[in-house]
């Protein structure tokens, strides 16, 4: 775990204030105390026309789980449990998953790019649903992180009934969708990404299946038509999409399918990335913005006044003084400051991206709080937050002004 490294750099690093804008995250991220995953809903089609699946998909990277050495190397043992609940009803269905994570290598224990995945499907009727997830990855102290999400599934049209876009790897048999791949985005490195759905039409007609990847400006970058033919089974499609020559930005494939008087579209969001740099990382202008709180004053105005050109050398050349362990392809500190970034878009942003924010800043610098006490509801004062650091017998007071949730920080204070 780097978060003793971060906060023990971070803290010789002057705090400030700065308004450039970041990147939207989608809301992924779980939160509390625990570890931090990404978790993802979904819907696959049921056998019959009234049912479908919903699909919860959960990545945890290795380093944000606990590994004790045992007979194979090192192991991390956690606890998943993925509740389901119904509008109007209450909980529909509740799984309880013991797991363990295995590696033979001391150093992937510390990896930020090696995962844990898990997948819970639920066979359920139509209608409006709520998923929690909730991970405890630490026996003795029961911190907890909790994921919660929505999902809307309409009556099924036996003419036409088409399933979410899945990214899946390339092992995965064609007439399987498996464990859904949790990405948001893929390096200009790799080859080609692999994307599936589901399909079923009891029409008599084929359905026109209609792939295309959609740049920020709407603009169609790759296409592809493909013809269905009706089955009386489910069948799985699949888009392969040539990443090489796609520019780093953000995407949106989009899939429409058409046939027998009916038509359904489906789309799923992601960006290209740079190779050697966290996923979050498209734009090295925003992402050196960013940097301000780890960078000193003589760094940041290096950096901000490179030529456009140099940013990625310089970017790079940043990082690799402060790799911890540079025999290795991972940069854990370089990922762990942008997961914070990440996180602090998603859990702090008001009318400012959460890294600009107060709270955001507090984070990137100190990580999670031991403990926060909330107080939204105060009948004498605003609301405020109080956030302890008992490793650095630290707290700091942010209050609401605007009643929008934009946190300012009142003080820093040492020792409670």
């Amino acid at each position: 775990m780097w978060k003793i490294i971060l906060i023990g750099l971070f803290t010789a690093v002057n705090i400030a204030y700065s308004a450039p804008r970041g990147l939207h995250v989608p809301n992924l991220l779980s939160e509390g105390e625990g570890p931090v995953f990404r978790c993802q809903l979904g819907q696959r089609l049921g056998i019959e026309t009234d049912s479908l699946h919903v699909v919860t998909a959960i990545s945890i990277p290795y380093d944000n789980l606990i590994f004790l050495r045992s007979d194979s190397g090192f192991a991390a043992q956690y606890e998943l449990v993925t509740s389901l609940f119904r509008e109007g009803t209450g909980l529909y269905s509740e799984r309880i998953a013991a797991q363990s994570a295995t590696t033979p290598s001391y150093a992937e224990t510390n990896s930020r790019t090696r995962n844990a995945a898990h997948m819970e499907e639920f066979l359920v009727p139509p209608g409006d649903y709520r998923v929690r997830v909730t991970l405890t990855a630490d026996k003795e102290s029961r911190k907890k992180s909790r994921w919660e999400g929505t999902i809307s599934l309409a009556p099924s049209d036996p003419l036409l009934r088409v399933s979410d876009i899945y990214w899946v790897t390339e092992d995965v048999a064609l007439a399987e969708l498996g464990v859904p791949r949790l990405v948001e985005g893929f390096s200009t490195t790799e080859g080609d990404a692999h994307a599936r759905m589901q399909l079923f039409s009891a029409g008599s007609q084929p359905i026109r299946l209609v792939w295309t990847v959609l740049g920020e400006k709407s603009d169609t970058l790759r296409s592809s038509i493909m013809t269905a033919l009706p089955t009386a089974d489910i069948q799985t499609h699949e888009f392969v999409m040539k990443i090489e020559g796609l520019p780093v930005q953000h995407y949106t494939l989009r899939l429409e399918a058409e046939g027998n008087g009916r038509r359904e579209i489906r789309t799923r969001q992601f960006h290209i990335r740079i190779p050697g740099v966290p996923l979050s990382v498209t734009d090295f202008d925003t992402a050196i913005r960013q940097m301000k709180y780890i960078a000193t004053g003589e760094e940041n105005r290096a950096l901000r006044q490179a030529d456009p050109r140099d940013r990625e050398r310089v970017f790079k050349e940043f990082w690799k003084k402060r790799d911890p362990s540079p025999d290795t392809d991972e940069n854990e500190l370089m990922e762990e400051y942008f997961r914070r970034v990440e996180y602090a878009n998603e859990k702090f942003a008001t009318h400012r991206e959460g890294w600009d924010t107060d709270r955001g800043r507090i984070y990137l610098v100190y990580g999670e709080p031991t403990d926060i006490e909330r107080h939204p509801f105060e009948p004498d004062s605003r609301p405020y937050e109080i956030w302890y650091y008992t490793q650095i017998a630290r707290r700091f007071v942010f209050v609401d002004y605007t009643g929008f949730g934009d946190y300012t920080l009142v003080g820093p204070e040492w020792g409670y």
